[in-house]
C-alpha cells in the first residue's frame, strides 16, 4: 500500500481548484469547441448537463481529479497531510502529471524538504513568449496559493473523550473492598451504590487529585478506577 493511498481531495482542495479554474454553472462551448460545464468539465456522451449547482460541480470535479490523485499517490512516496495532498493535486490539475515526475517539486517532497516546496512550485509559473521563458503573474499567484496551502498547518485533532469504566455489581464490590481496606468505606460490601460509596469515592479522588467524572453513580474515569484498584 502506498504512503498516501488513503487520501482523496478534500472539499477545501476542490474549492481551491475551483477558485483558480473558474466555475460556470450553465453549459457552454469552450474555445476548443467542446460542450463544457462546472470546473472545466467536458460533457461526455451520455451526460446531459444543462444547469447545475455548485455542489454538483464539486461532485463532478471530485471525479475529474481522480487521475491526478492517482498520479500523486504513484509518484509521491513521502506521507502527506491533507493540505499537502490537496495542494499537489491542484498543482498537477493545472500543469499535468509532468509537474511531479522527475521535477524539483517531486524531489523536494519525496526528500521531506517541505520548506522548499513553495519555491519549487513557483518555478512552474513561466511560459514562453517568442521562445523566451517569462513569468506569468496569474500563474505565479496560483503557485503561491498552492504553496500556502501545502504549508498550511493541519488543525489539531479533536479532544479524545476520556475512557470511562461503567459500574457493574462486581466492579463496585471490588471498589468497596479497596475503599474498606483504606478506611474510607464503613458500610457493607454489597456492590450497591449508596451515600457511603459516593462519599468514600469522593474522598479517595480528592486524596489522589483525581476526578470521578460527571456521572459517578453510573461510571467513573477509568484512570481513577485503575488507581483505586492498584492501591
Amino acid at each position: 500500500m502506498g504512503a498516501n493511498d488513503s487520501l482523496t481531495t478534500s472539499k477545501e482542495g476542490l474549492e481551491h481548484i475551483t477558485k483558480w479554474e473558474g466555475l460556470v454553472l450553465k453549459r457552454y462551448i469552450c474555445p476548443a469547441g467542446k460542450p463544457t460545464i462546472g470546473v472545466g468539465h467536458v460533457i461526455l456522451p451520455g451526460e446531459n448537463y444543462q444547469v447545475i449547482t455548485k455542489e454538483q460541480a464539486l461532485d463532478i470535479l471530485a471525479k475529474d481529479v481522480e487521475r491526478f490523485e492517482k498520479a500523486v499517490k504513484k509518484h509521491i512516496t513521502t506521507p502527506l497531510n491533507q493540505h499537502q495532498f490537496d495542494a499537489l493535486v491542484g498543482f498537477i490539475f493545472n500543469t499535468g502529471e509532468g509537474g511531479i515526475i522527475n521535477t524539483g517539486v517531486q524531489k523536494a517532497v519525496n526528500s521531506g524538504d517541505f520548506a522548499s516546496v513553495p519555491a519549487k512550485l513557483e518555478e512552474w509559473s513561466k511560459f514562453r513568449v517568442n521562445g523566451v521563458l517569462k513569468v506569468n503573474q496569474g500563474l505565479l499567484n496560483r503557485r503561491k496559493s498552492e504553496g500556502q496551502l501545502f504549508m498550511k498547518p493541519v488543525d489539531a485533532p479533536s479532544c479524545v473523550p476520556p475512557k470511562m469504566t461503567t459500574w457493574t455489581k462486581e466492579s463496585l464490590m471490588k471498589a468497596q473492598e479497596k475503599l474498606l481496606k483504606m478506611g474510607l468505606y464503613k458500610m457493607k460490601v454489597d456492590g450497591l451504590w449508596g451515600p457511603g460509596t459516593s462519599t468514600a469515592l469522593e474522598n479517595f479522588s480528592k486524596q489522589r487529585g483525581l476526578s470521578l467524572g460527571n456521572q459517578p453513580k453510573v461510571e467513573i474515569l477509568s484512570e481513577t478506577y485503575e488507581a483505586l484498584m492498584s492501591s
